[in-house]
């Protein structure tokens, strides 16, 4: 438009509010101001508890931090220590090793356990919530149950061997170099069997039962259907939970604190132990040193992880034009030969699995030309029999899944209901006589510690989680909804926080708390636990939200409603499922933290149960009784909340963030 003056000149007006907003929807995204909104609340939570943190970690990592001030800068002088010390790289071994040897046996038994529990018609749902009590229960109850199996003395492994006469005493378990580590990847399987369970559990529910349907009609085997149909509708479940229990398990502290404290002679020290004995020695620079450099390996898993996600969530044109951009390029020249070393494995292996199958097919028909002949009758009686005996032997390995999930919430329960005495002289070991309630009545005893200990961690858990699952729902709308410049790389960002080693960030957290007068404080707990929450959340709701078809949002905006009214009225009823499912992972986090409560309170009254119940133990005395007692109280709570809301948890995975 232009505008006639007097003299006749012609001029320019200035631009109009609408070609403004035109300027700022071409530079920053048709949805940037819905978006902007959407996401503020995760932006300011992670901004604030998370990049600011990780910032400050690196700085940290460079200068001689020996106290809540931060020290003079040494550059590279803590690296090269760190670098030098051959116990950082035996650390590094360790924890390698109790990585690899963890997460291929976790795949293997929770990808056999989800097989088995997706092939059954009856009681699914109540054996699904029995596997998956060892994931959602609290690394201290965990820590509890084992050191009682394991325990030399007292401990239920050496009592059945003994009183079986498998041996003549005790064994110390965790307390031997050769056996630590071994028993510590097999409490790791233990806990993590039921994240792989749950998750490849909610991938074969998405996959077509017609696929099976047409290759059973073709002739197929159960194993070359699991081989060509089972495994490659699991590929992104398999790869992202994969990816997901790598990264937890490299970077794992509580369990081995709790269990073994990096011993004995240091066989069990994972570079998380390592990093956090220089902390305890007021070394704070070399103990983020020592964490930034394992952040090279988390972050390849990391990235990989991401691509998978993105692949799996089909962010329409951003994805094809991230897997273009050079840096996509950079690494996939780099990981060119894993990629290719991979493929070669998968050959050779269908190229052996191909003479193996041949041979027992071979071997099967001749057992069956002797043993039933050829005619239909004894065809019929031949596939009764063979799916009689696959039925028995998938029962019986289901049972030995189940009870090895249960073994240690059984010597728990049994353990509270024992008398002291019963306990130390190995009076009926494996059945109270008499049942007795004496423990739980010194819990809650005239000093009522544990009674604080409870409301502190119900009050923590649940104002944490309101806040993670709001701004969640929130964040992950905006990110994955709203189109905007910047949402890929903030979806990507989101994964990196909530995978970024826990024994980094606490240290300068712990400064920065301590600045703003939140130690010893529940509101100081309230405000650090998102940190673990937020970006797991966000992460889940994003995966549910990309699932949901773009026309239900569009009607809704072609009808009149804006993006904030077709959020609340349109896609949160859709999202339930994904809500409960974002609110048991988050309490779960929330009920189970250990770290940040353990450096940030150190007043018995502010104890959240994790911390009173590990600060219960002295020394070497452990009073079993009432440890078992605390932790059957402390496991109830997120036990009922499981089986009462599995369905929704496995309704929301499905339906959303395994769906590749």
């Amino acid at each position: 438009m232009s505008q006639t003056t007097l003299a006749g000149m012609r001029i320019d007006p200035k631009p109009s509010s609408r070609s403004w907003r035109v300027m700022l929807r071409d530079l920053l995204g048709r949805d940037w101001a819905a978006a902007y909104i959407f996401v503020l609340p995760t932006i300011l939570l992670m901004g604030g508890l998370i990049a600011y943190p990780l910032l400050r970690a690196v700085y940290i990592s460079f200068t001689n931090t020996v106290s809540l001030q931060t020290g003079p800068f040494v550059g590279l002088r803590n690296y090269e220590n760190v670098w030098a010390d051959r116990n950082f790289w035996a650390a590094v071994g360790i924890t390698t090793r109790y990585t690899i040897w963890s997460v291929l046996l976790k795949f293997a038994f929770g990808l056999t356990a989800a097989i088995l529990l997706h092939r059954l018609k009856r009681f699914g749902g109540i054996l699904t919530a029995a596997i998956l009590l060892p994931w959602i229960v609290p690394s201290v109850v965990a820590a509890i149950a084992w050191k009682g199996l394991l325990d030399p003395v007292y401990g239920g492994v050496n009592q059945f061997l003994i009183q079986t006469g498998l041996v003549e005493k005790g064994f110390p378990w965790l307390g031997s170099p050769n056996t630590a580590l071994a028993s510590l990847v097999m409490v790791n399987i233990w806990g993590g069997i039921p994240f792989f369970t749950i998750n490849l559990l909610a991938g074969l529910k998405a996959i077509d039962k017609e696929y099976y349907e047409a290759a059973i009609i073709d002739g197929a085997s159960a194993w070359r259907c699991f081989l060509h149909i089972t495994l490659p509708g699991l590929q992104y479940v398999i790869i992202v939970a994969t990816l997901l229990s790598t990264i937890w398990t490299f970077n794992t502290f509580d369990m081995v604190f709790l269990l073994t404290g990096g011993g004995p002679v240091n066989t069990t020290r994972v570079f998380s132990v390592l990093a956090f004995e220089a902390f305890g020695a007021a070394r704070y620079g070399v103990a983020v040193a020592i964490a930034i450099s394992m952040a090279p390996i988390l972050l390849i898993f990391i990235f990989a992880l991401g691509r998978h996600m993105s692949a799996g969530n089909q962010r329409e044109e951003a994805t094809a034009v991230a897997r273009s951009s050079l840096q996509a390029k950079a690494m996939s020249v780099i990981t060119w030969p894993v990629r290719m070393a991979i493929k070669a494995v998968v050959a050779v292996f269908f190229l052996i699995n191909d003479v193996v199958e041949r041979i027992f097919e071979a071997v099967g028909a001749a057992i069956h030309r002797a043993f039933f002949g050829n005619s239909a009758a004894s065809q019929r009686s031949a596939r009764r029999i063979g799916r009689w005996v696959s039925g028995s032997f998938a029962g019986l390995v289901l049972l030995i899944f189940i009870l090895f999930e249960l073994i240690p919430f059984y010597w728990i329960l049994i353990t509270a209901f024992k008398s002291t005495r019963q306990i130390v002289a190995f009076d009926s070991v494996f059945w109270p006589s008499p049942w007795t309630a004496d423990q739980f009545e010194t819990l809650f005893g005239p000093t009522r510690r544990f009674t604080l200990w409870y409301q502190n961690t119900v009050l923590v858990s649940v104002v944490s989680t309101a806040i993670s699952v709001l701004v969640a729902a929130m964040g992950g709308y905006g990110l994955t909804r709203l189109r905007w410049r910047g949402s890929n790389m903030f979806g990507s960002s989101v994964l990196i926080a909530y995978l970024m080693p826990p024994i980094m960030m606490f240290i300068p957290m712990y400064q920065i708390f301590t600045a703003l007068k939140l130690t010893n404080s529940l509101t100081g707990l309230m405000v650090a636990y998102p940190v673990f929450g937020l970006p797991f959340v966000t992460w889940l709701m994003m995966g549910y939200y990309a699932s949901i078809p773009r026309e239900m949002e569009e009607a809704a905006l072609i009808d009149g409603c804006n993006h904030f009214q077709a959020f609340w009225r349109v896609i949160l009823p859709l999202v339930m499922p994904a809500l409960m499912a974002a609110s048991m992972f988050a309490i779960t986090l929330a009920w189970k933290e250990f770290i940040f409560a353990y450096i940030f309170l150190s007043k018995d009254r502010l104890y959240t149960l994790t911390i009173g119940m590990a600060q219960m133990i002295v020394g070497d005395v452990l009073p079993w009784g009432e440890l078992s007692a605390a932790a059957l109280l402390m496991s109830i709570p997120v036990a009922v909340l499981y089986i009462i809301g599995q369905r929704f948890m496995v309704a929301g995975l499905t339906a959303g963030a395994v769906k590749g």
